[in-house]
């Protein structure tokens, strides 16, 4: 039996048919009936899902109350979770990550409505930084529920990346070795940025390969994160080399 919450697997079942549909690289949107019946969801399941896709800026609401694409993301995948540093090949060099800050500080309106809490509550801010060889291509933001990691020492930031260090702190509430944490991603190229050039030290307008991505527990999202890397400095293990 899949671990990921049927609400999720929902969204990717949806945003497969409509990425086979040319949907999300402009086509025209197919009719709900046509929907239902490559999906195999009823009405409402659609519906649930479509706003979702919309929340996650994968859809948009066209000028006639119907739905388009967005500027989309190369794709939107669902798995156990899994962190940067998992899916990153290796070439040659050597790879360190530095922890830049793991501190309590107020959620922003972006990171409260994913993690549907009141704006300016707490959370746990993490920010690290990927070098090779002492280069840097790519640094993370994590948000997370306050509760969830509060009692967690900086010295733990250093020695492990933040998704494992969230399943570890989980509540102990999943069935006995089921993977209880689920992540979601979107990818997408977007030019540079003034935090690009200072983590990055990259000019305004080049290639970022950005990452956006929240993390679940038992269907409640209890992380918020983004990666922006070197597109030309990052390259990913093949899918079939990607642990489980």
């Amino acid at each position: 039996m899949s671990t990921i919450p049927l609400l999720l697997q929902n969204d990717q079942i949806v945003y497969d048919v409509l990425t086979q549909l040319g949907v999300l690289a402009g086509a025209a949107f197919p009719s709900m009936e046509q929907l239902a019946w490559k999906t195999g969801l009823t009405f409402q399941a659609l519906a649930h899902t479509l706003e979702r896709l919309c929340q996650q800026r994968i859809l948009q609401r066209g000028d006639g109350g119907g739905y388009c694409a967005a500027a989309k993301p190369l794709y939107l995948h669902y798995h156990r979770f899994r962190s940067f540093s998992q899916m990153l090949e290796y070439p040659d060099g050597s790879i360190t990550v530095d922890l830049l800050s793991a501190d309590p500080v107020e959620a922003d309106s972006y990171s409260a409505e994913i993690l549907r809490i009141p704006e300016k509550e707490k959370v746990i801010r993490i920010i690290r930084l990927y070098s090779r060889d002492g280069i840097p291509f790519a640094y993370e933001k994590y948000d997370v529920l306050y509760p969830l990691l509060k009692n967690t020492s900086k010295a733990e930031f250093y020695k492990s990346p933040v998704l494992h260090i969230i399943q570890n702190n989980l509540p102990l509430t999943a069935a006995p070795g089921a993977h209880s944490l689920i992540q979601s991603q979107y990818l997408s190229m977007v030019p540079s940025r003034d935090l690009d050039q200072r983590y990055l030290h990259l000019p305004l307008g080049a290639n970022i390969l950005r990452i956006i991505g929240r993390a679940y527990h038992e269907g409640v999202p209890v992380c918020s994160f983004f990666i922006r890397a070197d597109a030309t400095q990052c390259s990913f293990k093949y899918q079939s080399k990607l642990p489980l």
